[in-house]
């Protein structure tokens, strides 16, 4: 009896040994799971604090992984909408012509023709000292205003844009570094027809959206929703500065993807006739003025690097004075500048002003798009349409290579202010009497601003 006893009481010991050892070990669970809920919540509420939370875009946050389905989603895209599927050399020709460059150095009296001189291209570096920069100006006084002028030519469109401010960026803080001032002109306004000396350019950045269907796509979300109408939807001649896109801030979200209607057959063969001529008008000034092509892949793949050709070309000592050699003497700063390009590159990149983040956002979004993301029969229209307008596009432009190009009034109803309409608005030439620097001289470019197609 009392052994009987002695083992109960060890039974029981054991028994509660066990309860106690398995509470302990809730206890330890529950104090790891609330120690991690609680070190998340205070991440996520700091990050956020210091504005460093992304925008609620399919959870992208710029991580190697995030770009890497990006690449994933553009190179589906370019499987599900061709081009041109039963003559790959048109989509080959589109692309050397979109990203047709001249860059001094390198490419200055090459073998092509400029068709407006009938001759060997230079790419020149003019800086023009503009007709009448203030009332009454001398020309002591002008040229002390005088500045290099830098277009930034953008298609339409968020992508674009977003590309664009970050250009602007990085031009501004390495601008101040070295003490060079510049006159930045952001716009989808073609230069006007002529030598390197008349759009009154120095030097151009042409930002490129590919695969084309994503250009589109942004095109049309970014004209229903942003684009505004600009001064060059009058008759009149008068410039006020309008023809630069004064705000580069405009984000695509959710809201705009999801309640903006899709575009018709008609819209998406517009548009894309539409990127054809913009891009067919760019590569002819590549053949006199100094041009520099970046494409979206590029930026994204190799952001510093892109940016180290960007500051390379724009702040090489090799600007043309109108009217005297301003900096001639300054050897010692053309050779300094081009080795420094490299760390100013990196250290912007860096910052939170490089962050690609806002880019990446904006792709996320529009590669959600049906249209865009699918087999489903929205794409295949999509992609019949584009199909049929850039086939037929090509063979009107003798595949981009005529001269002048197409009109972009050029079956666009100019009565219907739908996206094409407003895309056209924007493309068309800054071709006005009031303007400083430009010099229209070709009447194709005042029939451009009339809106007249027919006219010569």
């Amino acid at each position: 009896t009392i052994s009987s006893k002695a083992a109960a009481r060890r039974q029981n010991g054991r028994i509660k040994l066990v309860a106690a050892s398995t509470i302990l070990l809730l206890l330890i669970l529950l104090g790891f799971y609330l120690l991690q809920w609680f070190t998340s919540s205070v991440l996520s509420s700091t990050g956020s604090s210091s504005g460093t939370s992304s925008l609620n875009t399919g959870g992208i946050k710029g991580s190697p992984q995030s770009k890497q389905r990006i690449f994933e989603s553009l190179t589906k895209l370019n499987e599900l909408v061709q081009l041109s599927p039963d003559d790959t050399t048109k989509e080959s020709i589109f692309l050397s012509t979109a990203t047709k460059e001249c860059i001094p150095g390198r490419d200055d009296h090459g073998k092509e023709i400029n068709p407006t001189t009938h001759r060997k291209r230079e790419c020149l570096r003019h800086v023009p000292l503009g007709k009448h920069i203030s009332t009454g100006s001398d020309l002591e006084e002008r040229m002390r205003l005088q500045r290099p002028r830098i277009g930034i030519m953008i298609a339409p469109g968020y992508i674009s844009s977003t590309i664009a401010r970050w250009i602007g960026h990085a031009l501004k803080r390495t601008g101040d570094s070295i003490h060079m001032d510049i006159e930045l002109l952001t716009t989808a306004h073609v230069p006007v027809y002529g030598y390197g000396k008349s759009h009154g350019y120095s030097k151009l950045i042409r930002v490129v959206t590919l695969p084309l269907p994503l250009a589109v796509n942004d095109a049309y979300y970014y004209s229903m929703n942003d684009l505004t109408e600009t001064n060059n939807d009058k008759d009149s001649n008068d410039n006020d500065g309008s023809f630069v896109i004064q705000n580069l801030d405009a984000i695509l979200d959710e809201t705009k993807l999801k309640y903006t209607a899709k575009p018709s057959p008609q819209t998406v063969a517009s548009i894309t006739k539409l990127l054809l001529r913009w891009h067919c008008r760019l590569s002819h000034v590549a053949a006199h003025t100094a041009e520099l092509t970046l494409t979206l892949d590029n930026i994204i793949k190799h952001p510093t690097d892109a940016l180290e050709t960007i500051l390379t070309f724009v702040w090489r000592q090799d600007w043309e004075w109108e009217g005297h050699n301003h900096y001639q003497n300054k050897r010692e700063e053309r050779e300094l500048y081009p080795k420094i390009w490299k760390g100013a590159a990196e250290g912007f990149v860096a910052s939170e002003d490089g962050s690609l983040q806002p880019l990446l956002n904006q792709l996320s979004l529009l590669l959600q798009d049906g249209a865009l993301s699918s087999s489903s029969s929205e794409t295949i229209m999509f992609g019949d349409a584009m199909q049929q307008s850039f086939a037929s596009e090509m063979t009107k432009s003798k595949d981009l290579t005529s001269w002048p190009c197409p009109s972009f009034w050029d079956g666009v109803d100019n009565l219907d202010f739908g996206a094409a309409y407003k895309i056209a608005n924007e493309m068309t030439p800054n071709c006005s009497d009031g303007d400083p620097f430009a010099r229209c001289t070709v009447n194709k470019d005042r029939c451009e601003v009339k809106k007249d197609a027919m006219c010569k």
